[in-house]
């Protein structure tokens, strides 16, 4: 008989990515630009605007002056400039950045190491409860852990994987969060998106309870962490689990 297969969503079930998203946003943008709740969404619930950027680019060797007065180099402390850049720099060019690239540039440039590599597990020991876990119930289901990654987002998120001593065999990283539905008869969740839309027919949906999805009722099972599937008599309904 096969085996049941249960999808577990990595982000705020085993990766506290909010935690180290807000932290790192706080010290880019100023503590004034903070969330004072816990969010889902970072790019809805955090403030993002379309700046212009401006390009200076040196010219060529032969199209600069071969004498300059070092004191031309000095920098003025009000303007931020120097008397020499006029003679070393073409006419600088304007590139307007619109909000939802700052957000990508923010999040999978800048700090792309920091957000999703060097984010802490949900809870201390949360790493022994995911051991065990493993452990009880590997022989009774195929577990894939889940995320929303992109290209430069996968392997810092496969390092975090690794500092938890993940023990699971199977990961898949998909581009949109409805995508985890797919070759899975059970979803483990805090995702708002998910929660709101419910599971297709034949399929189960667990949530794992955050703020911000606490109005949103689903069906099958609502616990707070992963400890609090073990031993759980719903969730071994749920997964045919056998002693």
């Amino acid at each position: 008989m096969a085996k049941l297969r249960v999808g577990i969503d990595i982000n705020e079930i085993l990766r506290a990515k909010w935690l180290q998203f807000d932290r790192f946003y706080s010290q880019e943008f100023g503590e004034d630009q903070h969330v004072a709740k816990y969010v889902y969404d970072f790019f809805k619930e955090y403030k993002w605007e379309d700046t212009v950027e401006v390009i200076n680019e040196l010219k060529e060797p032969g199209e600069m002056p071969e004498n300059i007065s070092p004191v031309e180099y000095q920098v003025d402390e009000k303007t931020g400039e120097a008397n020499a850049d006029i003679f070393l720099f073409k006419a600088p060019e304007k590139n307007v950045i619109s909000a939802k690239d700052m957000y990508n540039r923010f999040m999978y440039e800048d700090y792309v190491f920091e957000i999703h590599a060097s984010a802490t597990m949900m809870y201390k020991g949360m790493d022994l409860h995911v051991k065990n876990f493993c452990l009880k119930y590997g022989n009774t289901a195929d577990f894939t852990l889940f995320s929303v990654e992109n290209q430069f987002s996968i392997p810092p998120t496969l390092f975090f994987l690794s500092k938890m001593t993940s023990r699971f065999k199977n990961y898949c990283f998909v581009d949109d969060s409805l995508d985890m539905w797919k070759n899975v008869d059970v979803l483990i969740t805090t995702d708002p998106k998910i929660l709101e839309l419910g599971c297709p027919w034949g399929k189960k949906l667990i949530k794992m309870k955050r703020p911000y999805n606490e109005n949103i009722k689903v069906g099958s099972l609502e616990v707070l962490q992963i400890a609090d599937l073990i031993d759980n008599p719903d969730f071994e309904k749920i997964i045919k689990y056998k002693k």
